[in-house]
């Protein structure tokens, strides 16, 4: 059996601790998860950015010498 994704989790959990309806609970937890997922994928990009920029400092360095 698979475990269950956390969103699912996260949903119920809202539920019983706020009564909130399902479709409010969901649409709570979504919004949250995907600006979660949006920071993250920014920052991610953001790294890759600044790893792209110091290899090519590294090769023009390499070029130099």
């Amino acid at each position: 059996m698979h475990p269950r994704h956390p969103i699912i989790e996260l949903t119920e959990l809202l539920m019983r601790e706020t009564d909130l309806p399902q479709d409010r609970a969901n649409a709570l937890v979504r919004r949250i998860w995907d600006a979660g997922v949006a920071e993250g994928t920014r920052r991610m990009m953001d790294d890759l950015a600044a790893a792209n920029r110091e290899s090519e400092e590294l090769r023009r360095a390499l070029d130099d010498e």
